[in-house]
């Protein structure tokens, strides 16, 4: 959509009625469309990470505050809100709604760093924690953090020479806990036997070898080490 289109087309839309969107959501989404619509890519899967007004230029009132729907998200296949302040939120479910990413630009580093990773050797867990707790404990065990990909609900470490690499992301929130996956990315297998000891020492919470690798997309022995052969 051209700016002259969403600036003309925006609408707040409340549940029997419309009103004049609000400024500030307005501008948010010309900005938004001028920079990330129509930008497509897979991740996990082939249905892809579609941004874009798709023609729709409301906002609504989320949980937030107000937002309008500009990703959809395939791996999620839910669509995912960007607030007035550029964060994004959503809530897939019965799940509660929360922030997902800091900024778009988070959001596109997280899933740049994932697909570099992704055909590399890895081993995957998954880490259980308080409502809005991060899964870490003890830094000093874990290569250095990546900002630029790190966000609320994922976490990114890169070493130096970019040969192992640990992500946690949130992967679940339902009730009163929160359920993370985090995977040790190494470029050579006999690096990965340090995940354990790494992913275990790092954290005070309740972390165990994950039984389903979603990047390759089969069951996993605990201890294995996964190889993603054809990365999307």
């Amino acid at each position: 959509m051209t700016a002259t289109d969403i600036r003309s087309k925006a609408v707040l839309r409340l549940d029997d009625r419309t009103e004049a969107a609000p400024c500030e959501l307005v501008e948010a989404m010309v900005r938004f469309e001028e920079r990330y619509g129509g930008l497509w890519y897979p991740v996990l899967g082939s249905n892809g990470m579609e941004y874009g007004l798709d023609g729709d230029a409301a906002v609504h009132r989320s949980p937030l505050g107000a937002a309008f729907t500009g990703i959809l998200d395939g791996d999620w296949a839910w669509g995912v809100d960007v607030l007035a302040d550029g964060r994004t939120a959503m809530g897939p479910g019965r799940w509660t709604y929360r922030v997902i990413d800091r900024s778009v630009d988070q959001r596109l580093e997280s899933h740049a760093l994932l697909l570099t990773v992704s055909g590399w050797f890895h081993r995957t867990f998954t880490c259980y924690t308080p409502r809005d707790v991060v899964p870490v404990a003890d830094e000093r065990r874990l290569p250095p953090r990546a900002p630029e990909a790190t966000g609320p609900t994922e976490l990114w470490w890169l070493d130096e020479d970019a040969s192992v690499a640990l992500q946690a992301k949130l992967s679940a929130w339902p009730r009163e806990r929160d359920e993370w996956t985090v995977r040790y990315f190494t470029r050579t297998p006999a690096q990965a036997a340090d995940a354990n000891p790494t992913v275990f020492g790092a954290t005070a919470h309740e972390t165990v070898p994950a039984l389903w690798c979603t990047l390759c997309s089969h069951a996993v022995n605990p201890g294995r080490t996964c190889h993603r052969a054809h990365p999307y």
